[in-house]
């Protein structure tokens, strides 16, 4: 098991806890699916894309009626992450994992019931 983190708001977050990734999900006022499924290693790097916390803190200051910034914390099979890693493109030297359809995000939405999962609440600077 690898433990992942997804910085987001905490409605968002007990939105996916429930559910799981929803690559149908729209943003308010937004044009654009989700797609995919990011998150970072509990370790890092974060150079790639930054801290989970930082992301969150930004996604909750732009949608504010959202509950705060959060961060969704889930126990991920290495049978599955291993599908979502791609050497070339995202390899997990970098820190953070993109789960996409036909690479591994099928996967994590089956297992997803069986997964171990939590909602932190943060606190921004």
């Amino acid at each position: 098991m690898t433990i992942l983190l997804h910085g987001t708001t905490q409605r968002r977050a007990k939105l996916i806890e429930n559910r799981g990734p929803d690559p149908d999900f729209v943003e308010p006022n937004g044009m654009d699916k989700a797609e995919s499924f990011a998150v970072s290693l509990v370790f890092g790097p974060f150079e790639a894309v930054g801290r989970p916390e930082d992301y969150a803190c930004r996604k909750a200051a732009g949608f504010p009626d959202e509950g705060g910034p959060a961060i969704l914390v889930v126990d991920v099979p290495d049978d599955v992450l291993a599908r979502a890693v791609d050497e070339k493109y995202f390899p997990l030297s970098q820190g953070f994992v993109q789960f996409d359809e036909g690479a591994g995000l099928e996967e994590l939405r089956a297992a997803w019931p069986t997964l171990r999962r939590r909602v932190m609440p943060l606190e921004c600077p």
